[in-house]
């Protein structure tokens, strides 16, 4: 009776080790975390974290709420919108105090604002923009001037051209905070009756989806004369193919974010014209209201934070504003 005692004492160790060697392994690349916390946790959702401004954005805002004495978490959607309304429900299964979004997609997000109300967790929007039927799901949304970016590189773009040239432009309209752009770099193209837009191809946010294009835009129209994108990705997908075909002398390229890739290409002769996204600001804003939402469930009047153009007169400026040797 002793052995079998002293056996099944044995298997019950093992068993116990096993149970605190496995599990709590967090999967690679989704969530950046945070040790401690007393006061809950904080979900803070992204459609891109690997994009320059939105890590700024994420860590200072996750940063902020750490003071404060929260623990935060970061996921990165990548894109993917349903992805995101995913790592939304993890952080309501997680009983979060607050959950921050950075929208993947501005009618797509939809649902996942929906669950935070019906968990009756505060939801803050940063950086996207919303319809008024979204708007009304928030607690409170941080953005900013995103049409008059685009519509002041578009001016720039037309004085640079003297008001004559071929234009090829790209958008991203599922992301609203793009098509504004988009809107405001046509509606200046429009005032200009000796600019001709190629094309406007839509669906493009990444790097590598700009090169492509642009390199069939190079084929396809060998007499452009400027080419826009929506984002920083874009500008350096276009800059990229441009600079390979020799033809940075030839081609005008203008982008709206202005982020140190941008300042970078715009020192090296690849980029002209851009408006550079107030991020840090931006991050200061939304830290702000994520701060008195989790105080007072509620924050004060959303802003909309304005960029600054920036062409090669200005970029000492800018090189300076993200630390650029």
């Amino acid at each position: 009776m002793k052995k079998i005692l002293s056996i099944m004492l044995c298997i019950g160790v093992i068993i116990s080790m096993c149970a605190c060697s496995s599990g709590g392994k967090k999967e690679e690349g989704t969530a950046k975390e945070s040790e401690g916390g007393d006061k809950g946790l904080i979900g803070i959702t992204t459609s891109m974290y690997t994009n320059e401004g939105l890590t700024i954005m994420c860590d200072t805002i996750k940063e902020k709420v750490e003071e404060e004495g929260y623990q935060a978490v970061i996921k990165d959607a990548n894109l993917d919108q349903a992805q995101q309304t995913k790592d939304v429900e993890d952080f309501i299964s997680q009983g979060a105090k607050l959950i921050i979004v950075e929208a993947c997609d501005s009618v797509g997000v939809k649902s996942a604002f929906e669950l935070c109300n019906k968990a009756e967790i505060p939801v803050l929007s940063v950086n996207q923009i919303l319809g008024d039927d979204l708007l009304e799901l928030v607690t409170g949304s941080v953005t900013s001037d995103n049409y008059t970016a685009g519509y002041e590189v578009g001016k720039e773009v037309a004085k640079e051209l003297d008001g004559k040239g071929k234009v090829c432009i790209l958008t991203y309209d599922v992301a609203f905070v793009c098509r504004e752009r988009g809107d405001g770099f046509k509606d200046a193209m429009a005032e200009n009756e000796g600019i001709e837009v190629l094309e406007v191809f839509d669906g493009v946010c990444t790097e590598d989806e700009a090169m492509k294009k642009t390199e069939d835009w190079l084929q396809q129209y060998p007499d452009v004369t400027a080419i826009f994108g929506n984002n920083s990705n874009c500008g350096v997908g276009i800059a990229a193919a441009v600079r390979s075909a020799g033809k940075v002398d030839d081609i005008l390229v203008a982008n709206v974010d202005g982020l140190s890739a941008d300042i970078r290409n715009m020192e090296d002769g690849a980029l002209d014209v851009t408006a550079v996204y107030p991020m840090k600001e931006l991050a200061a804003a939304a830290s702000e209201r994520a701060v008195e939402v989790l105080k007072t469930g509620k924050c004060g009047e959303d802003p909309r934070l304005k960029f600054s153009l920036c062409t090669i007169d200005d970029l000492d400026t800018y090189k300076e504003y993200w630390g650029i040797e």
